[in-house]
């Protein structure tokens, strides 16, 4: 009796990284364990990390918006004095 096809197969990919992060990566697995399970685990657990804006501080965000022109040097100044009165306030 054959084995029942995956349903989602493994696909092979080819991708360059550099030598020190190989080393690592070899060093962190023992003999036995495959370097493509590992990879495929930590590519998983970035692609379902959830995002905490939260640690994002204020003034980095504004800056942010600015450096992508989102905002004017005069909002700018504007967002960061106001950022200034709610920590003083707090």
């Amino acid at each position: 009796m054959s084995r029942p096809r995956s349903t989602d197969p493994s696909v092979a990919m080819s991708i360059a990284v550099p030598q020190s992060l190989k080393t690592r990566l070899d060093q962190e697995l023992s003999y036995t364990q495959s370097r493509s399970k590992w990879v495929c685990h930590a590519i998983k657990e970035k692609l379902n990390q959830e995002f905490d804006y939260d640690s994002i501080p204020t003034r980095q965000l504004i800056g942010m918006l600015h450096a992508r022109n989102v905002i004017t040097t005069e909002l700018l100044t504007s967002l960061m004095m106001r950022v200034e009165e709610i920590e003083e306030l707090q």
